[in-house]
């Protein structure tokens, strides 16, 4: 599978990615800036977050937040927002006729945002509600607790969202600041997939007309470096009626070649239900309803990590079954496991790809990072390429036992 992809640059360097996909109706146009948590200061902690939330409180042309949401509303588009430790995307999903609208509106949202103080006041104090819900959820408290503990000493360690002190004290000023320091140039990618105009110059100048009051510049680095912290394990007391808890070690980064190896030794472990943790924790012993393995690749760190949730009766069974596993994959992995790892990777990417948003977001999150743009039919070559050796040999380099870090939440420690 491959796409016909066009990569280019603005006069400012803002890089624009152009994907047309035959047989849709649809367009999505896609905003990402290369800047998350990790460029935060600890005073700054959760203002990359805020700044999403504003960019839709208003902008030149659409004045509140009612007016945006009314213009894409009156189109039956589709659109959201999301920010993470490495970037933040603002998106819109239309019928590709509208696409000129979907455009105005992003670029103002992007360029020339209102950041009304009045209304930061009010949505500061629904962050610091949407904290208070995730501090509430104890299976996602143990994930934001796991991160912190594996990523210790460094940016990357930090939550997303921040805390409820930075967040209160977040000003427009700060906004603004941030905005102009990160927002500009190359830092930013515009992906465009589905059905697009046949005259892509067009396209192209009305988004240099669009985001011309961008900065100028390339892309920028991480201004903080990714570490780990010491291997140890961690209780968060809560009263719960299940225990989770993360289990990993540090892995690899998003440019490290033997991701994919790592990735297919992820998969046999816990990557669906005929997994060996699925069919060891849950089916053979009933210790938990969900469990998986899962496998984090930022730009210069990673992990590979088990998670689950058990019975508070079945916590150090359930500890003990998933570490054994952890530990002797590398060893006895099979070529047979290896095989099906692979035809459940590959039969997954065509799905990703059914529609304009899934293709925007494959090849917009890399290009975004790592300035690369890889096809669907590179990653199938690399993925087939993958031998036992590869997979045993990351396996064994990277998972010991004296590697792991561990988070528990629930009202009973191990």
């Amino acid at each position: 599978m491959k796409f016909d992809v066009n990569y280019t640059k603005l006069a400012n360097g803002v890089r624009v990615l152009a994907i047309p996909m035959a047989g849709v109706e649809s367009v999505t146009m896609m905003i990402l800036v290369k800047t998350g948590s990790r460029n935060e200061t600890g005073k700054q902690a959760g203002i990359s977050h805020v700044l999403e939330h504003m960019l839709f409180k208003g902008t030149k042309s659409f004045p509140t937040p009612m007016a945006i949401s009314t213009a894409i509303d009156s189109i039956g588009a589709e659109n959201n927002a999301f920010t993470g430790k490495e970037y933040t995307g603002y998106y819109i999903t239309s019928a590709a006729k509208h696409l000129p609208l979907t455009t105005k509106i992003l670029a103002e949202m992007v360029t020339v945002p209102s950041l009304p103080q009045e209304d930061l006041t009010r949505e500061r104090e629904v962050i610091v509600q949407e904290i208070a819900m995730y501090e509430d959820e104890p299976r996602e408290r143990a994930v934001e607790e796991f991160e912190n503990l594996i990523y210790d000493g460094s940016s990357m360690g930090r939550l997303i969202i921040g805390d409820k002190e930075t967040v209160r004290a977040t000003t427009s000023q700060a906004l603004r600041t941030y905005m102009h320091e990160w927002y500009r140039g190359g830092n930013v990618l515009v992906v465009i997939a589905g059905k697009i105009p046949s005259d892509r110059r067009e396209m192209l100048v009305e988004l240099e007309n669009k985001l011309s009051g961008m900065g100028k510049g390339g892309m920028l680095t991480y201004n903080q470096s990714g570490k780990y912290g010491k291997p140890q394990t961690k209780h968060v007391r809560r009263k719960t009626e299940q225990a989770h808890f993360l289990m990993g070690v540090p892995g690899v980064s998003l440019i490290d070649p033997r991701r994919y190896a790592l990735q297919l030794g992820q998969i046999v472990l816990g990557g669906g239900m005929s997994s060996r943790l699925f069919n060891e924790i849950r089916e053979k012993r009933g210790l938990a309803y969900y469990v998986r393995a899962e496998m984090d690749t930022a730009y210069d760190v990673g992990y590979l990590a088990v998670r689950a949730g058990v019975a508070l009766g079945k916590l150090e069974e359930a500890l003990r079954v998933s570490k054994e596993e952890l530990l002797k994959l590398g060893s006895t992995i099979t070529q047979t496991e290896l095989r099906k790892a692979k035809e459940y990777v590959l039969g997954h990417l065509p799905l990703t790809l059914e529609d304009s948003m899934g293709v925007a977001q494959f090849f917009g999150m890399r290009a975004l990072i790592t300035d690369e743009i890889r096809q669907p039919e590179e990653v199938e070559r690399i993925v087939r390429g993958v031998t036992l050796d590869e997979v045993k040999q990351v396996l064994t380099e990277l998972v010991k036992e004296e590697e792991i870090r561990t988070v528990i939440v629930g009202p009973r420690a191990k």
